[in-house]
């Protein structure tokens, strides 16, 4: 619970304040948009974070929308938002990397205070960010080159409270699928690690921003803070609960070819339905992919350009009813 001042950064909100300011990455020029919104009321903290993939565009635009409409009036403790966290790579329009060093900023916590610019980043998060936080949630979308439909990745690790009051926090969420996630790397599964609940959202493709995609993430926001009892308002109702989702597949390129997509994302594909193909630049050794076990498609590759190991499909079976 935060009853009192909040501090993060040099950004200060007292008790029914909010701030707004920036937040340096250590041992570089580089400053970070940071909004503090201390509610009139002690809560919990949730700290959301969003553009850590600087061209995954709703997460950032409904941030930074919601930075000027939150109330503090209406709020029982505080909202963290840190946004676009790869600001060079959102300048950049890079898909996935900071542009300084080329290290995927998501791949590379806990970081170093003394590292590249990736790994300052990812640092500050760690020390200042983190250890303010009740709760954390990443916002992340359809990159440069990826399609998807909305879904939300909770930790698996490192204990069952952590997992519980995260997969509580994802079944808040207006989407129809969610994933136990045992990975270990990534900003909200090592928050888990540090035993802080955390979720990372998907929602939004291809690099784009439309109006429905930041509404919808808005919505996302204000239902999460009102299900950690941060308000007291009836939120949007969920059109959808998630289901989990079991034996997820993610299908790599083999090698570097140009690519083409045949299945769309939502949709159940059946065992053996060509997810797409795979081929030269002449159209030579074309390989076909297809479903390994019946189950539905969360995102695929939209680009034409397929690199060697980049993730051309991840389907998985659904819970039943």
């Amino acid at each position: 619970m935060r009853n009192d001042t909040m501090s993060i950064c040099g950004v200060t909100a007292g008790r029914g304040e909010a701030a707004r300011g920036y937040a340096a990455v250590p041992g570089s020029d580089l400053k970070i948009p940071l909004v503090l919104v201390n509610g009139e009321r002690p809560g919990p903290s949730l700290l959301l974070t969003a553009g850590i993939h600087g061209a995954e565009y709703p997460g950032i635009a409904a941030l930074s929308e919601l930075g000027q409409e939150l109330d503090v009036r209406e709020i029982a403790g505080a909202v963290i938002m840190l946004y676009p966290v790869n600001l060079q790579g959102f300048w950049k329009r890079c898909d996935f990397i900071v542009p300084e060093d080329e290290k995927n900023l998501n791949r590379v916590f806990p970081g170093s205070p003394r590292g590249t610019l990736a790994e300052r980043t990812a640092y500050l998060l760690v020390s200042e960010f983190f250890p303010a936080a009740d709760f954390y949630a990443d916002l992340h979308s359809g990159d440069l080159h990826e399609n998807l439909c909305p879904h939300v990745y909770y930790p698996g690790q490192p204990d069952e409270t952590v997992e519980s009051k995260s997969k509580k926090m994802a079944l808040s969420l207006d989407m129809k699928y969610m994933v136990r996630s045992l990975a270990s790397g990534g900003a909200y599964n090592y928050a888990a690690s540090t035993g802080l609940p955390s979720v990372f959202i998907e929602r939004g493709s291809m690099g784009l921003c439309p109006r429905f995609d930041v509404d919808a993430y808005k919505k996302d926001i204000l239902r999460l803070m009102h299900n950690l009892g941060m308000t007291e308002a009836e939120p949007a109702p969920q059109q959808f609960v998630p289901k989990d989702m079991r034996n997820m597949k993610y299908l790599e390129a083999p090698r570097c070819g140009c690519w083409s997509e045949e299945a769309e994302c939502g949709e159940v594909i059946k065992r053996g339905e060509p997810l797409g193909r795979l081929r030269g630049f002449f159209g030579e050794d074309e390989t076909v992919f297809a479903a390994e076990y019946t189950g539905v498609l969360l995102y695929s590759c939209s680009a034409f350009a397929a690199p060697e190991g980049v993730v051309l499909a991840a389907y998985g079976v659904p819970d039943a009813d």
